[in-house]
């Protein structure tokens, strides 16, 4: 069953740009949508949020520096219980993704503690996996895309540097397996993957911030184009969601490009809110 959440956007707090931070964050976001959004709906919210648990999970595991992210799903005792071999062993069940369980397990099990990039690059593949198990056509969509984004640009990597990168290109479609074999400038692939030849061609821009910019405008494009037909579905939210992430990663890489870009959600908000002419022609 579809929902409309037609006056989700009169609960928003007031959104302020203070001293290069968002006072509205993806995690106070987060918040507001566990009230105003029907729980299965807001399941799908969660998902975006775990790849900040395996950021937490793999720091917990390698003894890694970094503070502990509160943008993920799941609190820092519940990552710690996770983690601990002796709780994990012990404990009664995990309410986590089952991929989540898995990889622990078999974290567990080896002998030799695994390669951090190795786990990492699980934890990623399953991730993809899981989002694509939902059965909904924005999730899949969205995974194709971002998916093509990543992979893409490992393979062109892998070109420019004479490395074997098979292993980090994500999935066993033809796509994939043209990125891992071709030599052809396009990978055979012009046909078969959105935006190919730009994409091509930011790789190829020196300055990195640029690129990341150009590559961060693409997937906004698509998520414009992916929901312009949910007015007021489930799918415009997650697509909100998705953009709040963007916008916090500029804030904290270029902070006139982030207020730029924060700038733009707000109007896009407020625009999303309005019939478009379709709707108006289509249901009067």
């Amino acid at each position: 069953m579809t929902r409309n959440y037609y006056c989700l956007v009169a609960g928003l707090p007031d959104l302020i740009m203070e001293d290069r931070k968002l006072a509205f964050s993806s995690a106070s976001f987060r918040e507001l949508l566990q009230q105003d959004v029907h729980p299965q709906d807001y399941k799908l919210v969660g998902l975006f949020f775990l790849p900040f648990d395996h950021m937490n999970i793999i720091s917990r595991l390698y003894d890694d520096e970094p503070a502990f992210d509160n943008r993920g799903n799941y609190t820092e005792e519940e990552i710690e219980e996770l983690t601990n071999k002796k709780s994990f062993e012990t404990a009664e069940g995990f309410n986590m993704p089952e991929y989540i369980i898995s990889f622990m397990e078999d974290f567990f099990g080896e002998e030799e503690k695994p390669a951090k990039v190795d786990s990492e690059r699980r934890l990623t593949k399953d991730y993809y996996n899981h989002l694509q198990s939902t059965g909904n056509d924005f999730l899949n969509n969205y995974v194709r895309h971002e998916l093509n984004l990543r992979n893409v640009l490992t393979a062109l990597n892998g070109r420019k540097f004479n490395m074997d990168v098979s292993a980090d290109i994500i999935g066993d479609s033809d796509i994939e397996y043209a990125l891992r074999k071709s030599r052809t400038r396009d990978f055979g692939l012009a046909n078969d993957v959105d935006n190919l030849e730009a994409i091509i061609q930011l790789h190829e821009i020196p300055n990195l911030l640029e690129r990341e910019l150009k590559l961060d405008t693409i997937r906004w494009q698509f998520l414009d184009e992916a929901t312009f037909f949910n007015y007021f579905t489930i799918e415009k939210v997650l697509a909100f969601v998705i953009k709040v992430f963007i916008v916090e990663r500029w804030l904290s890489l270029d902070a006139e490009k982030g207020k730029e870009l924060f700038e733009q959600l707000i109007k896009d908000l407020e625009n999303s809110y309005e019939f478009p002419e379709e709707f108006i022609l289509s249901h009067g």
